[in-house]
């Protein structure tokens, strides 16, 4: 979200907070092209990653099921299948599918993500049955959140890198963060009645008391008390488990009631017009020089 938010340039400052400090110092990191595709092609084994999980976001997130955090992102039954479509896709070479029955032909594509694609249509056209999943699965998480923090490096651009200087990040409660006067709030928090990982135990009636009493505040959830307001909503597929069984949930924006008493009527209708189409905050606030 603040990344969107530094490239509307429509704020001239900046801060991001998570109770977990290793994530902002992560986002700044790939803000600064620290991550990329290209020069993070290693496999990660489940020893690696439970060592270096505490101490460093990408292998903590980038490596973990369902970016939670704490568990590694491959089962111990399709681990095998998973590295040996990873060194295809990172390096071109595949003995290790060769060793697992699995014979394909080498890829002329140059960008990793293109090698994937040509991988998996090739897996794909052979119809074996107990890969049709893992090369769905493979789509590739790993790849997909590499390129979602490889996308940061355009805030290099002339206009974007002077919001990244303005940039402050925090690792700490949401009641000890700094906020100037006229800040546009956004939070993304814990969704209540639903696994929340790393973040288990976060008080969310204390996080109600202190979001309603504040200025130009939207906040992420599934369901929120009768003293925030939906204003916008998506329904989406939520994965519950590692065997990609998954539900339907409506996930929305909320904002508290002086908030949305503040905007203008025009401000309301184009929300409640352009719902179906899924604005973003950004799309019509007008007011707040900060995020």
């Amino acid at each position: 979200m603040t990344h969107r938010a530094m490239l509307t340039g429509k704020y001239k400052r900046f801060i991001v907070n998570d109770i977990d400090a290793r994530l902002p110092k992560l986002f700044v990191d790939c803000a600064y092209g620290k991550y990329t595709v290209e020069n993070h092609p290693e496999w990660v084994t489940r020893e690696e990653f439970n060592a270096r999980k505490k101490d460093d976001a990408y292998i903590a997130l980038v490596w973990s099921f369902g970016n939670n955090g704490k568990d590694y992102m491959y089962g111990a039954d399709i681990e095998k299948y998973k590295k040996a479509l990873h060194f295809a896709c990172y390096y071109n070479d595949l003995s290790l599918l060769d060793e697992l029955g699995i014979h394909i032909e080498k890829s002329r594509e140059k960008a990793v993500y293109d090698r994937y694609k040509d991988f998996a249509k090739q897996i794909g056209n052979k119809k074996h049955n107990m890969l049709e999943s893992f090369t769905r699965l493979q789509a590739v998480e790993r790849l997909q959140s590499l390129q979602s923090l490889q996308s940061l490096q355009s805030l290099q651009s002339l206009q974007s890198l002077q919001s990244l200087q303005s940039l402050q990040s925090f690792g700490t409660d949401y009641q000890n963060v700094p906020l100037p006067e006229g800040a546009v709030i956004y939070c993304d928090i814990p969704y209540k009645s639903t696994n929340c990982g790393k973040y288990q135990g976060f008080d969310h009636e204390r996080f109600y008391s202190w979001a309603v009493e504040q200025d130009n505040i939207y906040i992420s959830e599934y369901d929120m008390p009768e003293d925030f307001i939906r204003i916008a909503s998506i329904k989406k597929q939520v994965l519950s488990a590692a065997n990609t069984n998954s539900k339907s949930a409506m996930e929305s924006i909320f904002t508290n009631r002086k908030t949305y008493e503040s905007m203008t009527d025009a401000q309301r209708m184009k929300l409640h017009y352009e719902d179906a189409k899924q604005l973003t905050i950004f799309d019509f606030m007008l007011k707040g020089e900060t995020l």
